[in-house]
């Protein structure tokens, strides 16, 4: 249990420094938002890591959680930890929206895509 408030206690921090280093101003200038890329090439760069390092972190949480479920159901059981484990996912999901409905929402879509992707069979 440990284990996962502390993955998602990092995809948090992670989507929040998304939010923090890659900013999205309203309303949107395409030429303005790749301005700051090129006057700002550092915090560009940490908010790619940020992005990357969270993206792989999210898609291997859903990936693990999904592959309980999944043995979990063979087995016939109901797990209260799968449940724990969506509640937390969708707390972290809702205060990063909360913060900025853009960026998280193409966090998440992309992290659920690649968690899915990797589930095998």
């Amino acid at each position: 249990m440990a284990a996962n408030i502390w993955k998602l206690s990092m995809v948090f921090l992670c989507g929040y420094l998304i939010h923090i280093l890659i900013p999205i101003d309203h309303p949107f200038i395409l030429t303005d938002f790749f301005i700051r890329f090129i006057v700002k090439p550092l915090e560009f760069f940490a908010g790619s890591i940020a992005f990357f390092i969270g993206l792989v972190m999210n898609a291997r949480y859903i990936r693990e959680n999904i592959l309980k479920k999944k043995q979990l159901q063979e087995q016939k059981r109901r797990g209260w930890k799968i449940f724990a484990a969506l509640l937390g996912i969708m707390l972290v999901f809702s205060v990063l929206f909360y913060i900025g409905p853009e960026l998280t929402l193409l966090f998440f879509s992309l992290s659920f895509l690649y968690g899915m992707i990797s589930v095998e069979r």
